[in-house]
């Protein structure tokens, strides 16, 4: 809802009352407020700014966080249901849980620019494994981009800009951006889904997720360990890998994963990285967001 003239007066009384004692009072504005969505944003910071009230504080910031995550919410209901899953618009909606101004825009500008440099070092008469090598080149040794350590997970891991400011990442967000910049140098690079390990794997082509995992093996050139700097691995390294974590091989495992899958996986790992911390209204928050990805 626009904040216009008419209904600015109706703003200025339900803010006043929004530091009732009555408990009725208090969630009865509270969810009017709500209902206004991100438009009265700048209004709750300048009413938080106007007052010294610690307990107003806590109910602005708190209105402030339901509003932005309501908003996130219904864009991500909609990402979802699109054909395809954009990376880029998922790691973005992804990391606009925590920074709820980020623009789709910055990250897309980010990325190219790690894109025209990679291309420069590339040429069509290089082989698919000499063009993934260079990429590695410019991914780790010249952007220095690398896995933060299992045991230094922090939040900033898992959001797409934080990650472009510190050079490191969760594994799968790792992957995703390699992903992204592959195939912006129309490169056929997806995702791997191995248990407690996100790799990735080269294809002949795009690959169509309507066919079968068998078929999508068929279309793997080699496979690429993130967690190396971007080292060629072996189905049978794979099989090797399997036997150690006492996992039974399964046709997925040799297979490259839709894109829909490591936007959920981001996700989960989030809620994960939350509920580590016993942050249980975050957590609960990225639940119902996983729950929307089927």
């Amino acid at each position: 809802m626009e904040v216009n003239h008419s209904n600015r007066k109706e703003l200025e009384a339900l803010l006043a009352l929004l530091d009732d004692n009555d408990v009725e009072v208090y969630e009865h504005v509270f969810n009017k407020l709500s209902s206004y969505g991100k438009e009265i944003i700048p209004e709750l910071e300048s009413a938080w700014a106007d007052t010294f009230s610690e307990n107003m504080h806590e109910r602005l910031e708190e209105l402030i966080h339901r509003i932005q995550y309501e908003s996130l919410y219904k864009a991500f209901e909609a990402y979802v249901q699109k054909d395809e899953f954009d990376l880029v618009e998922g790691a973005t909606l992804i990391a606009s849980f925590a920074y709820p101004d980020l623009d789709i825009k910055t990250v897309n500008n980010d990325i190219n620019k790690l894109k025209r440099d990679i291309w420069l070092e590339l040429n069509e008469s290089l082989t698919p494994l000499e063009k993934i090598n260079v990429l590695n080149q410019m991914f780790y040794i010249n952007f220095s981009f690398e896995i933060t350590s299992p045991n230094n997970i922090h939040e900033s891991d898992f959001f797409i800009n934080k990650f472009f400011e510190t050079h490191n990442a969760h594994p799968v967000l790792m992957g995703l951006v390699y992903i992204v910049l592959a195939r912006k140098l129309d490169l056929p690079v997806y995702g791997l889904n191995l248990p407690n390990h996100f790799a990735l794997v080269f294809c002949r082509s795009n690959i169509d997720f309507t066919q079968s995992d068998e078929e999508h093996k068929r279309q793997v050139i080699f496979y690429i360990n993130t967690h190396q700097k971007g080292s060629i691995f072996t189905k049978s390294e794979i099989e090797e890998y399997l036997s150690k974590v006492e996992m039974t091989p399964k046709n997925d495992y040799f297979a490259p994963c839709s894109d829909k899958r490591i936007i959920k996986l981001l996700l989960k790992n989030l809620l994960h990285y939350y509920i580590s911390k016993n942050d249980e209204i975050r957590a609960k928050e990225l639940s119902t967001l996983v729950s929307l990805i089927l």
